[in-house]
């Protein structure tokens, strides 16, 4: 999470750099401070509070002394380059999601759409480790019905629910069938048999084939895009119907998933996680929310519509009770993430 806050807020470091404003101070963590050094004119700062960081700029509170004068504060600069600045934490991650993916994929391979389905995980305890399912099986067919998609697996499964299903499965090469006892319920987070499948197949690349990683990265990026969007969208729009969210997790949350995958997955799986969450922490910020950079946005919004700034004494006023209630959000977020940790 540090490095994802870093990253964001060098963001915003460099487009108030490009644009000519000063950075008073580069911060990770919030205040109070632990220790500060001054170099090229900025303050770099570390901060007892461990959650987030921040990039101050001159001029950011429009009432700063001078600030209105002065042709490298922020409130100077037009509509445009505040956009710039207010947007460049989450263009940062955007970029930052698309090196990760890239990186992943050049390595790996590209996932390459097939009409097979195979095993990418097995649950522990679960009838398909019971009946020696591995990962990296393709699983040809069930109970004689041929297999081209991951649906159509899930789709025969259930319709077994409590019975055995007779398994034709190829590993490395090699033909076999499988019997496995159907669950009538699945745990949560886990399918009736117990495994995770997929259609897809990692082909590797040539190096003068980088390219490909560098599309199958941007490919990777919207995807994830676009599943956040939806998930957001769906959280917020719960919350008016009264439905409080689940599964969201906050800095704890966040440890014991890169964990977890780190020790089940690997290095790799987990620098890709890092990919998820800051494209995750790019679609959050642009959220129309006071404290965020999409609230901030909405100001830059009015300045360009009305051709004349927002009252600087509202902006900060709705800005300071955005943080608040985010640092409350926070707070309930890690009681929870610590509930679900000693209740399991």
């Amino acid at each position: 999470m540090s490095i994802l806050v870093l990253v964001h807020e060098f963001g915003h470091f460099l487009a108030a750099k490009i644009t000519g404003v000063k950075v008073e101070e580069f911060g990770l963590g919030l205040p109070p401070r632990i220790i500060g050094r001054e170099k090229w004119g900025t303050i770099w700062s570390l901060n007892w509070l461990p959650i987030g960081g921040f990039c101050k700029l001159f001029g950011e509170d429009a009432e700063e002394k001078g600030a209105v004068k002065e042709g490298n504060s922020f409130v100077t600069k037009n509509p445009w380059q505040k956009a710039l600045i207010v947007l460049g934490g989450v263009m940062m991650n955007l970029i930052l999601a698309v090196i990760i993916f890239t990186t992943v994929y050049s390595i790996l391979g590209i996932p390459i759409e097939t009409n097979k389905v195979k095993v990418i995980g097995v649950a522990k305890n679960s009838p398909a480790e019971s009946a020696g399912l591995k990962d990296g099986d393709w699983i040809k067919s069930i109970n004689g019905t041929e297999m081209s998609q991951s649906s159509n697996l899930t789709e025969e499964v259930a319709k077994n629910k409590g019975k055995n299903v007779e398994l034709l499965i190829e590993r490395k090469g090699q033909v076999q069938d499988l019997s496995v006892q159907v669950r009538e319920k699945a745990p949560d987070g886990e399918g009736l048999m117990g495994v995770e499948i997929s259609n897809t197949e990692m082909q590797k690349i040539k190096w003068y084939e980088f390219y490909k990683g560098i599309g199958a990265g941007f490919t990777e990026a919207y995807y994830w895009g676009k599943i956040i969007w939806l998930g957001v969208w769906q959280m917020i729009s719960g919350l008016f119907m009264g439905r409080v969210p689940k599964d969201v997790s906050g800095p704890i949350g966040m440890y014991q998933a890169t964990t977890s995958i780190k020790n089940n997955q690997g290095i790799l799986a987990m620098i890709h996680f890092f990919g998820v969450v800051s494209v995750n922490l790019a679609i959050v910020n642009v959220l129309p929310f006071p404290a965020l950079d999409g609230g901030r946005i909405i100001f830059v919004i009015y300045e360009i519509l009305t051709k004349k700034r927002a009252n600087a004494k509202f902006e900060a006023i709705v800005n300071n009770i955005g943080m608040m209630i985010l640092l409350g959000l926070i707070l309930l977020v890690t009681v929870g993430d610590i509930s679900r940790t000693f209740i399991k």
